[in-house]
């Protein structure tokens, strides 16, 4: 009996999950594809298989240098397997906001690795 409810349940909520728009932004030549999944001020994502980056998951956040807001998460590239990288990217997603990727491989010192203006897709 338990199994028709949940079954039920779950088919309530599909139309929902799979109405949400889920940004894709196009940073260059790093990814033409980034989905990106912002819920309750947390975000997640992932890219294109053709991108040099992987999965991502982080916050949305003001940093001491800045004024505005920004989704800041860690990424993974996917042809420098030991660095670890921080994306950096404008709040609101809208077409010519600005984006940075960091990286370091000692946990500590960051280094600009990337930035530009990317677009929205959808």
């Amino acid at each position: 009996m338990r199994l028709p409810i949940a079954v039920a349940s779950a088919l309530l909520l599909l139309p929902t999950a799979a109405s949400a728009k889920i940004p894709v932004l196009d940073l260059g030549d790093v990814c033409h594809l980034l989905m990106i999944q912002v819920q309750h001020g947390q975000v997640n994502g992932f890219s294109h298989y053709t991108c040099r980056t992987g999965n991502f998951i982080g916050a949305i956040g003001t940093l001491r240098r800045a004024s505005a807001r920004s989704v800041i998460a860690s990424i993974q590239m996917r042809d420098q397997p030991d660095s670890q990288f921080l994306l950096e990217v404008s709040y609101p997603l809208v077409s010519g906001g600005t984006w940075s990727m960091y990286y370091t491989t000692d946990g500590y010192q960051m280094k600009l690795y990337q930035s530009g203006t990317y677009k929205l897709r959808r």
